[in-house]
């Protein structure tokens, strides 16, 4: 059944109420991005995610015109800052690019977090124990003599003094068209292409940080806090309006 306003009166009379709570509901958005970059602020490689909104203009049921609010996320895949640790697995790469990984069931997934180590069968693998790759396939660092392995520059490995395998670094043509996956891992999408081989600078024995700044992050929680608290009056000063309007202006004398 279709049911139509009366001539005048829009179907959104409370427009008041109903901006508070779409500046709620975004205060709440936003504040659920903070807390989860907080989070992550000791998390190697972790890049902080933002978010904004727009506004557009829309058309109601009675094709009156109102401003909606469109939400806006990305990634910040600006430089962490770097770590040593003096641990031959721990990699960092220098500038931009990605390390690739052979994720659950065979998927391709990449990440900034350099933190490696190896397992059982001597295979590189990220502390998930996901297979890093290396010329598409996993690096295997058999080091039988305790000579040790070490990694040039552009991502040669080197075991027993002889190159055994080079890791695969790449880059796309829009890193903001990557999909977070979880564990600190993006997989590709059409809108960031395919990915594109580089040759890469790395260090060995060193981690890159998160790039989450913790005194931006604490600044931007009070904000929201105050934000959300000024979104929770102006409904409140609504609802005591409609109560004044209800009970007193519309009583009958």
């Amino acid at each position: 059944m279709n049911i139509s306003s009366p001539a005048g009166i829009h179907p959104y009379s409370r427009l008041g109420q109903m901006e508070a709570l779409e500046g709620a509901i975004m205060l709440e958005r936003k504040l659920e991005v903070a807390a989860n970059n907080t989070s992550n602020m000791n998390t190697t490689g972790f890049k902080q995610a933002r978010v904004t909104f727009q506004e557009f203009l829309s058309r109601t049921q009675d094709n009156t015109a109102r401003t909606g609010k469109m939400e806006k996320g990305w990634a910040d895949f600006s430089q962490g800052p770097a770590r040593f640790t003096g641990n031959p697995f721990d990699i960092l790469i220098s500038g931009q690019g990605f390390f690739k990984i052979q994720g659950p069931g065979g998927d391709t997934f990449y990440t900034r977090a350099g933190s490696f180590r190896l397992d059982d069968q001597k295979q590189l693998v990220t502390a998930e124990g996901y297979p890093v790759l290396g010329d598409g396939a996993p690096i295997v660092l058999d080091d039988t003599t305790g000579k040790g392995v070490w990694l040039s520059d552009d991502g040669y490995f080197f075991v027993d003094d002889t190159a055994v395998a080079k890791i695969d670094v790449v880059k796309f043509q829009d890193t903001q068209g990557l999909k977070r996956v979880g564990k600190n891992m993006f997989s590709a999408t059409k809108a960031s292409g395919p990915e594109q081989v580089m040759e890469p600078s790395l260090r060995q024995g060193y981690i890159e940080g998160s790039n989450v700044n913790p005194a931006e992050q604490m600044v931007q929680l009070i904000d929201l806090y105050r934000g959300y608290e000024m979104q929770q009056k102006s409904l409140q000063a609504a609802d005591q309006l409609d109560d004044k309007a209800v009970n007193q202006v519309g009583k009958v004398r």
